[in-house]
């Protein structure tokens, strides 16, 4: 990994833009924190972005009393996945005359002027994807992007001073920026896969088609991966739920059948995948959830199957 500069620095986002026109950005929530919400809008609306909220929970839990204000709510009343969800903004805020998309989950966080910083290099017009530049909100290390060489192995990078926005083959979707025109020459999220690997299938798809992903490192975003990390030796552990966990295994093996995705990029993420899980079970208390959950992914990832885990 390219690192030089590990741990986080301080924040030098600019001064909250007064509007930013003809983007939008796309917020999936599921079962989310009210406060927290409330915190995201705030700081997008502060840069002058209008936001799509789609809310992927079974009950409608992003209630119209609930909605925070400047937000349209689309709310499916079921989970469909994320990618689905994605989708569902897509097309809300193309239909609205978007420009660009801004992807966020419901718990990302930033500063106002973020996407300032984000979409100063974003070409508008012309198939662009911008990320930031990732830091554990827990831990504030590192979380970097994925470039892949020419024999289909991924190796990660971050570079926390450089100068100028540099390009990456795989990136985390929240905070990633999209001009249209990308939906118009890689497409949208594949919504089989329902949940992980959705980001990851779609930059290498992005890739397949030479549209550029770059990340900007003037804009600094903290993200969260799972509900906690476990260091283990030189390893850090990621914990998720078992349902989590089997699509985690089952995706790895629909990476193979993807024309775009390299054999080695795909080989070496099932490899880090089984050996993460493998670790996980030593801290978890409930392993035999977490052993069906495995036996079941690896099961219907063989067999091909797609969509929600079924009951």
């Amino acid at each position: 990994m390219i690192d030089l500069q590990p741990t986080m620095p301080p924040a030098k986002q600019p001064e909250a833009c007064a509007s930013v026109p003809n983007v939008c950005a796309v917020v999936v929530c599921y079962r989310p924190d009210p406060a927290k919400l409330q915190q995201l809008c705030d700081a997008i609306r502060a840069d002058g972005v209008d936001i799509v909220l789609v809310d992927n929970t079974e009950q409608a839990h992003a209630a119209d009393r609930q909605r925070p204000a400047g937000c349209r709510l689309i709310a499916l009343g079921i989970n469909t996945g994320i990618a689905h969800a994605q989708n569902v903004g897509i097309a809300d805020a193309l239909g609205n005359g978007a420009q660009a998309i801004a992807f966020f989950d419901q718990d990302s966080t930033i500063e106002p002027g973020f996407l300032g910083a984000l979409l100063a290099p974003l070409a508008l017009g012309s198939p662009d994807v911008v990320s930031p530049l990732y830091f554990d909100d827990v831990s504030h290390t590192a979380l970097p992007s994925v470039r892949v060489n020419r024999c289909g192995l991924p190796h990660t990078i971050h570079v926390a001073n450089a100068a100028v926005p540099y390009e990456v083959d795989v990136v985390i979707s929240s905070g990633t920026v999209a001009t249209r025109e990308v939906f118009e020459v890689a497409g949208t999220l594949d919504e089989r896969l329902f949940i992980d690997f959705v980001d990851t299938e779609w930059c290498l798809r992005c890739r397949s088609k030479q549209v550029p992903i770059r990340v900007v490192p003037g804009a600094v975003m903290r993200h969260r991966i799972g509900s906690a990390s476990i260091k283990a030796g030189l390893t850090t552990v990621s914990v998720h739920s078992p349902v989590r966990c089997y699509y985690q295994l089952r995706n790895c093996f629909h990476l193979f059948r993807r024309r775009h995705v390299p054999l080695l990029f795909a080989a070496r993420e099932t490899l880090a995948v089984f050996f993460s899980r493998a670790l996980l079970l030593i801290f978890v208390s409930n392993r035999s959830a977490y052993l069906k959950a495995y036996v079941c992914g690896i099961r219907d990832g063989l067999l091909g199957v797609y969509g929600s885990k079924p009951a």
